[in-house]
């Protein structure tokens, strides 16, 4: 298992990731000797350093004037066009708001590489907006939701490495912000216990006034670009 990082320079939790990467690898080497055969090193890449996709950016704003999604997966599908990667695994979970949601008719059931079950982009999607954003990944995932994954977690003892991941775009010190998209997700999961209160609080004040002033203008840049 080779672990994907897309460097992003100007990203407020750059530092954090990194850290809590490099944290989270010696933790599951410490309890579980194993690992560090399984997990290779990181491929590390450059935002900056990828080249324009004109088709690309027009299916990412298309997609972006309907549904909440982050400029990563614009990010993402120029990489994985790039270097020619196919079956990329990515953690989407069937869920009713983000990218999530716009996968959740679109995907059909099937196996990854190594043998396990998977969902993808059906072949008679590849070459639509979906297709040209999402179609290099395989979607283990697909079937679990955060909360299934937080009993899983809690069943089998994880919890203390589960929270040493991060999620957050926009630290606060080390306090995760409450307002950016992850943490919304967050939140919307049900999982907002991961988040300080004063942060949850803080967070839907924003949310309520600023953030759907911003949220309303983003997408209308958005459709006029893609129309």
């Amino acid at each position: 298992m080779t672990p994907i990082y897309l460097v992003d320079d100007n990203r407020g939790s750059l530092q954090v990731e990194l850290r809590t990467m490099d944290r989270i690898r010696e933790r599951l080497a410490e309890l579980h000797p194993y690992t560090r055969e399984l997990m290779r090193p990181t491929l590390f890449a450059r935002v900056a350093e990828l080249q324009p996709d004109a088709a690309i950016d027009q299916a990412f704003n298309r997609l972006a004037a309907k549904f909440p999604i982050g400029s990563q997966y614009n990010w993402l599908a120029r990489f994985c066009r790039q270097r020619d990667l196919k079956d990329v695994e990515i953690g989407f979970e069937r869920e009713r708001y983000g990218a999530g949601a716009l996968l959740l008719d679109l995907v059909e059931q099937g196996r990854s590489p190594a043998g396990y079950p998977a969902y993808r982009i059906p072949a008679a999607e590849q070459h639509t907006d979906v297709g040209t954003i999402f179609g290099s990944y395989v979607f283990p995932l697909f079937d679990i939701t955060k909360q299934d994954m937080a009993r899983e977690v809690d069943a089998r003892g994880w919890r203390p490495i589960m929270l040493d991941t991060w999620f957050c775009h926009r630290p606060v010190g080390t306090e995760p912000c409450g307002r950016c998209h992850p943490c919304l997700n967050v939140i919307k999961a049900g999982l907002g216990w991961r988040i300080p209160p004063r942060r949850r609080a803080l967070g839907a004040l924003h949310r309520a006034t600023i953030g759907f002033a911003k949220s309303t203008a983003k997408r209308l840049v958005q459709g006029a670009t893609a129309s």
